[in-house]
């Protein structure tokens, strides 16, 4: 038993101080450890890309709807506008003697 917490605790101290992969190792595997820390980055840059590119697309999706609800607004402002001129021309043109006053009438509580 205590020959394995021996061996645990070794081996937890040669892998906090860096004795555990020695030089030589990354010397003899160089190019091996080259390409896995190239490619490390490279994942990291690619998820960063992406990342704010979702970012983007998020931002301009808002965008649009923004943009969709004030074309609603405002094509229904134009339609009630178009609707009320028409009617004015009717009754101007059927003189009948109407008008539409300025102020909405008032409610009385």
């Amino acid at each position: 038993m205590k020959n394995i917490f021996s061996k645990i605790s070794s081996g937890t101290r040669a892998l906090i101080q860096g004795d555990l992969v020695s030089s030589k190792f990354f010397m003899t595997h160089f190019f091996a450890t080259a390409f896995v820390v190239m490619s490390c980055i490279a994942v990291i840059a690619l998820r960063f890309e992406c990342a704010t590119s979702q970012n983007t697309v998020d931002r301009l999706n808002h965008q649009i709807n923004v943009m969709s609800t004030e074309k609603q607004k405002e094509r229904s402002l134009y339609m009630t506008l178009t609707r009320e001129s028409a009617m004015l021309h009717l009754v101007d043109s059927l003189r009948l003697g109407l008008t539409i006053p300025d102020r909405r009438p008032e409610i009385v509580k």
